[in-house]
């Protein structure tokens, strides 16, 4: 494995870290089952990342080198990133363990939220062995002839990673829920969809082919939804 790519595994595996310790920090060192079974298996999805690096390196070398594309990334792509940054690994963590009912049973809502969790974790995984250009910010990848990715879960919908993304925001209202949690997970929603939305149109006018893969795929998020 690659200094970079070792780097980039402690940066995962220092995110989750600092939003386990945010989240004890707010519930003043109380964790509950539900706390407790999701930190583990939040933690253990780094191990996503070891397989994928056995199968596509060169996609998860250019995801973890965002510095080589600050150049070219747009403004309205490093604002959406900066916010979710914050918000999906460190914010919501804090709000949970400040609104978290550590008495909750891990009951079978729990269970389907801790499932549906791994589902996206799978997703993202399938999308990012599938498609060689899936960076880690949002442009046209001209210098590399970029070509329309549509197998594998392309075939479905047009952003499969920020689908994965959405299966996040509804696990984790379930397993924290509270009225604090639910309003940053969906600002976490939004932030996806306005994503999507300036990604797509940006993929429309630069990218050759897209706009016969969009007529293909309807779907840009949710089939059959959006």
């Amino acid at each position: 494995m690659s200094r970079g790519m070792v780097l980039y595994t402690l940066r995962l595996v220092g995110e989750r870290a600092i939003g386990l310790a945010l989240f004890l920090l707010a519930s003043h060192g109380v964790m509950g089952i539900r706390a407790t079974v999701w930190f583990l298996v939040y933690v253990a999805s780094v191990a996503s990342g070891v397989w994928l690096y056995h199968t596509s390196a060169d996609t998860l070398e250019r995801r973890a080198n965002i510095a080589a594309t600050k150049d070219v990334t747009p403004v309205w792509d490093k604002v959406i990133l900066a916010l979710f940054w914050l918000l999906a690994y460190f914010v919501v963590y804090y709000v949970a363990g400040a609104t978290a009912d550590h008495a909750q049973p891990a009951d079978l809502p729990f269970i389907a939220a801790i499932a549906l969790y791994v589902l996206s974790t799978a997703l993202t995984a399938w999308a990012l062995r599938t498609n060689a250009y899936a960076e880690s910010v949002s442009r046209v990848q001209s210098e590399r002839e970029q070509q329309v990715c549509s197998t594998g879960p392309y075939a479905y919908v047009r952003h499969p990673m920020y689908s994965a993304i959405l299966m996040w925001c509804v696990t984790i209202v379930v397993v924290f829920p509270s009225w604090a949690v639910a309003a940053v997970s969906l600002a976490v929603a939004a932030l996806i969809v306005v994503r999507t939305l300036l990604e797509d149109a940006m993929l429309a006018r630069g990218l050759p082919g897209y706009e016969a893969y969009r007529a293909q795929v309807r779907w840009r998020l949710v089939p059959w939804v959006f």
